[in-house]
């Protein structure tokens, strides 16, 4: 089941490329990425589908150098590499950069995971290595850190938010298949400080005197088959988020067994934090939402339980 999710992850990953992105590097250029990219695309692939934990290992670490040698040719940045369905690409709106992240997965059903930021400069490559250290990390919602301390994910979306100040800060929603038993998403904090990336900030805000404020970056976990939902809504410039319950009073705090109730909670940003707000959707309906009401009971007789 695990497996099973964490390929269709890959599936559902959004278009890597903005439309307005162009080639523009030089033919030969573009001509030798293209090359390296069908190799890419290759184990890019083999990382995720091969059934051997060898082969997905010896994928992954043969994929890492080719990837720099091809971030390393003139006008790289510019290049989609839409080819590398199984990593997730994004940019900001502005284009300053863009992030690479993929996950390695093991026959345990853990995870380790991989990444780098390309800062869009022309003159050299300026590339961050992102290096997994959630193991080292105590404090995981509480920690500030840098790319080389990076508390890892597979990151799906990117929001730019900024303060009235000018400060940008931007939120990446992220998945982690984190145990055999439970998954997690995430809303990271990433922001550039002295040209150099920094993850996580204080500006989650829950209200007064409310211990949850001192987080950094939001996690929220889940059973392994649950589908939930964290994302910024661009309808209601919002992030929006399923609200979680355990399925037995009793499994209170044991996060493996925590689903969806039906309801949904979020953030909405407000200039300098990301405001909690508890319920999202808080009106009724008095009739079903069927434009003509179906009685299914008259149309299936397998739904009569007394039958």
């Amino acid at each position: 089941m695990k497996s099973a999710a964490f390929r269709l992850l890959f599936l559902l990953l959004p278009a890597v490329v903005p439309a307005t992105a162009k080639e523009t590097g030089t033919p030969a250029a573009d001509s030798l990425i293209a090359l390296m990219e069908d190799s890419l695309a290759g184990l890019s692939d083999s990382m995720v589908l091969a059934r051997d934990q060898l082969v997905r290992q010896n994928a992954c670490y043969t994929f890492i150098p080719l990837l720099v040698r091809a971030l390393r040719q003139p006008g790289s940045f510019d290049y989609p590499f839409s080819r590398l369905r199984s990593i997730s690409i994004l940019y900001p709106d502005d284009r300053s950069f863009r992030i690479f992240t993929w996950a390695l997965r093991f026959d345990d059903f853990s995870y380790r995971y991989y990444g780098a930021i390309q800062m869009n400069q022309r003159d050299e490559l300026k590339l961050f290595p992102l290096y997994d250290a959630r193991a080292l990390i105590r404090k995981l919602a509480d920690t500030v850190t840098d790319h080389q301390r990076w508390p890892g994910a597979v990151y799906y979306k990117l929001k730019t938010i900024t303060t009235p100040s000018g400060k940008t800060y931007h939120l990446l929603f992220g998945w982690d298949g984190h145990t055999a038993q439970s998954n997690r998403k995430v809303i990271e904090v990433l922001s550039f400080v002295k040209g150099k990336p920094v993850f996580g900030a204080a500006l989650f805000d829950f209200g007064p005197q409310d211990s949850r404020n001192r987080i950094k970056r939001y996690i929220v976990e889940y059973k392994e088959n649950a589908v939930v939902t964290l994302n910024y809504d661009p309808d209601l410039q919002m992030i929006i988020t399923d609200h979680l319950q355990p399925e037995a009073p009793q499994l209170r705090g044991d996060y493996r067994y925590y689903v969806p109730d039906g309801t949904y909670e979020g953030f909405q940003w407000e200039g300098k934090k990301l405001r909690y707000v508890e319920q999202v959707f808080t009106s009724t309906q008095a009739e079903p939402p069927f434009e003509r009401p179906v009685d299914f009971r008259k149309r299936k007789k397998w739904y009569d339980p007394q039958r």
